[in-house]
């Protein structure tokens, strides 16, 4: 695509290095060979501004470069334009007597390509710019669109038009297809120095698709010589083209890289925001992010970035011209309401705490809406800033709660990323997820507690969660040993319930371990509807699984089949409440509950004892104590369940308690041992527990008379069984009372005595 400049040419192009007066050709620094970068001759935004200069503009730029042209020089050119398609570049509407002007107008805006470039692009392939009488063939090769370094130009497009618009579509295309050629941003590239391939070549960071067009358009990069005399020839190995669009576009426009407020040197990685005669060094990534609207980052020599005075570190905030300061970030300038404020995010109204902008450049961010005191962010966090910190709120009823005002502002983290975080804003109660994660907290005022992994459904949580909370924020709030399961306990009476996704169950006595239970207000515990109780006796069994459990004070036991079950219910018709798995897998497991009343052995062990409810076994020395009481029901079970019920302290006798009632044991039945008569059984009384004490058969009450197998009666007294001699003996002592049936056991307990 691209020829070499010619002898003559270049001997043009030193000869065109006159100053232009226009406010349009301004230069920012005099170029200068030490300044140019081989990897950024140009900026994107400089080279693809379709817009940069209107056909007037171009017109009074062209007469300013040759005030004496003759009829043939470039202000003076007219020619008919064809019409053209849309073809990457934007249709072009053709004319029969256009200015060359109006042409490299119409082309830059239609393909989106500089006019300033489009003019450097033929002032140093071509010299048509500065000549004041050119020949009209020029105009065939105005920019040397398709005239390679090996053959003459093309004749197909040999009109200044077709140079000018298949030119600017070329570099159109390089950028639209960047990767398809050998020259691409953003890596390194070996560009020669020369045609001559033994003048070798040097590595090139490429850092735009504005300096790799330039590249492939004319692949060589200028040596050392020929920058040294910036202005001439080099040596036998210097090659012009990119040094002179570099040059020229310094010259007339300023320096090509200035499409931006954003500078670093080739040596140095900090990055300056670049304002009036100052230079602001950019602290971070993220405020570089946002400082987006000023323009990308441009590569520039050291000598260039020293020529401007330092000043303080870019924070997050900007002032206009007008006096007006602002929060910015993502675009956006967001005007601070006071100098308070300013100072809450960190800014101030003083001169170190604001950076000072031009009107272009304070332009370049929309203003939005006032600056409030809370601050969301598209990442879903929100946050109350103040002092110069950010405490993350929860939800909006956490804003209400702590007297915050409604609404907020919207940016990104990186806004505040300045700013220190402290404790969180939440409310007492509430669920919160860790934003990032899958992890669920129920949160007090003061404490923490996570969500069991994998229990999150079961459980409701995320129905009932409202916001959410970095990690950093969480980490402030003070976590408690206990896992949320669903076992919660009301904070100020310690009163617990069980909670799942359907409602809740409130607990009346034990059943789950203190330490595993949540304190939490009771406002909590009442929003999830009352299913009912579970307290101690009562049944309980999860949807996934038939074991039924009986609950005790301090645990569950699950029941060993439906006659220890039957056994544990004094009605004979169990009640068993259905829980989710989660909440039955929050109770602690005792031992299994064996046949309530029964009596058991193992295979490998003969001793036999009675099974007391779930609280203990009894052992006894003879069948005559459990036979008396009614305990007659036998069965065998594993050394192992048996074991794990706790060893009765006292053997069975023929005395036994229910609570605080005491019974002595005769003829299958209990019979009540009332206070007076409590001298006449001195007998150690075995408590039995609730559920054995409910499957006893009660007799009638205990007197001072008994009766053994072989009919005869005793009447007991101080310690002595008195025998009775006959029924008319009894009838005349007994006062009406009646006899208890006892084993000859319980009355070899007594010594005889004479006859009553």
């Amino acid at each position: 695509m691209r020829k070499l400049l010619s002898g003559m040419l270049i001997a043009a192009l030193v000869a065109s290095t006159i100053a232009v007066s226009s406010v349009l050709a301004t230069p920012a620094l005099a170029a200068n060979g030490a300044l140019f970068n081989p990897g950024n001759i140009i900026s994107d935004a400089m080279m693809y501004d379709g817009a940069a200069l209107s056909a007037d503009q171009v017109q009074t730029f062209l007469a300013q470069r040759e005030p004496s042209c003759s009829s043939s020089c470039m202000a003076n050119l007219r020619q008919g334009t064809p019409s053209m398609p849309a073809n990457r570049c934007a249709p072009y509407a053709g004319s029969s007597n256009e200015r060359a002007s109006d042409i490299i107008a119409k082309v830059g805006a239609a393909c989106g390509i500089s006019q300033k470039s489009l003019i450097v692009l033929i002032e140093k392939e071509s010299s048509l710019i500065s000549a004041n009488n050119p020949a009209l063939s020029r105009y065939n090769y105005a920019t040397g669109f398709s005239c390679p370094d090996t053959a003459p130009c093309d004749p197909v497009f040999g009109n200044f038009f077709y140079q000018v618009y298949y030119a600017a579509r070329q570099l159109l295309t390089y950028a639209q297809t960047a990767t398809q050629w050998n020259y691409q941003a953003g890596r390194v590239n070996q560009v020669l120095y020369s045609p001559n391939g033994s003048c070798g070549a040097s590595p090139v960071f490429i850092q735009n698709k504005a300096t790799a067009g330039l590249y492939i358009y004319t692949p060589y990069q200028p040596n050392t010589a020929a920058l040294a005399n910036l202005y001439g020839t080099g040596d036998g190995c210097s090659a012009y083209g990119n040094r002179n669009f570099w040059r020229i576009f310094t010259d007339w426009f300023g320096p090509p890289t200035a499409g931006t407020s954003l500078l670093r040197s080739t040596d140095n990685a900090t990055v300056y925001l670049v304002s009036d005669t100052v230079k602001y060094p950019v602290p971070s990534l993220s405020i570089l992010a946002a400082l987006a609207p000023l323009g990308q980052v441009a590569f520039v020599s050291p000598t260039l970035l020293d020529s401007y005075t330092p000043g303080h570190v870019v924070g997050r905030s900007l002032r206009g011209p007008d006096g007006s300061i602002y929060f910015f970030d993502s675009g956006l300038k967001l005007p601070f309401t006071t100098c308070a404020q300013a100072a809450d995010y960190g800014a101030s109204c003083e001169a170190t705490g604001y950076v000072q902008l031009s009107a272009l450049q304070i332009s370049a961010f929309v203003t939005g809406p006032l600056l409030s005191s809370v601050m969301g962010t598209v990442e879903g966090g929100r946050y109350y800033i103040k002092n110069g910190l950010k405490a993350e709120i929860l939800d909006d009823q956490s804003q209400a709660l702590a007297g915050i005002p409604a609404g907020m502002n919207v940016l990104t983290e990186n806004a505040l990323a300045g700013l220190a975080l402290t404790t969180p804003i939440v409310r007492d109660g509430a669920f919160a997820l860790t934003r990032g994660t899958s992890t669920y907290s129920l949160l007090t005022v003061s404490s923490r507690s996570t969500v069991a992994s994998g229990a999150e459904s079961a459980l409701g949580v995320a129905q009932r969660t409202t916001g959410s909370l970095g990690a950093g924020s969480i980490a402030f709030i003070p976590g408690i040993p206990a896992v949320f399961t669903g076992a919660v306990k009301e904070t100020a009476t310690g009163i617990g319930s069980v909670v799942s996704s359907a409602g809740r169950f409130d607990l009346s006595g034990g059943g789950i371990p203190p330490a595993a239970t949540v304190p939490v207000p009771q406002a909590l515990i009442d929003s999830y509807p009352l299913l009912g109780k579970i307290e101690p006796g009562s049944f309980i069994k999860s949807a996934s699984s038939g074991t039924v459990y009986v609950v005790m004070p301090g645990d569950v036991r699950p029941v060993s089949g439906w006659g220890a079950l039957l056994a544990l219910t004094s009605s004979g018709s169990p009640k068993i409440t259905t829980l989710d798995a989660s909440v039955v897998s929050l109770f602690s497991r005792g031992p299994v509950a064996l046949t309530s009343g029964s009596l058991v052995r193992s295979p490998q062990n003969t001793t036999v004892y009675l099974v007391n409810g779930v609280t203990d076994r009894v052992a006894f020395s003879s069948f005559d104590f459990a036979l008396a009481a009614g305990f007659s029901s036998f069965s065998y079970s594993t050394e192992e369940r048996i074991q794990a019920y706790p060893l009765a302290p006292q053997l069975l006798g023929y005395g036994l308690t229910c609570g605080t009632t005491s019974y002595i044991a005769g003829g299958g039945a209990v019979h009540l041992v009332s206070a007076d008569l409590a001298p006449l059984y001195p007998f150690t009384y075995v408590p039995l527990d609730g559920f054995t004490c409910a499957k006893l058969t009660v007799g009638t009450p205990a007197t001072s008379f008994i009766r053994i197998d072989n009919g005869t009666i005793y009447k007991l007294a101080g310690g002595q069984k008195l025998p009775v001699v006959s029924m008319n003996r009894f009838a005349a002592i007994s006062s009406g009372a009646t006899w208890t049936n006892v084993p000859d056991s319980f009355a070899s307990l007594y010594s005889v005595g004479p006859s009553a």
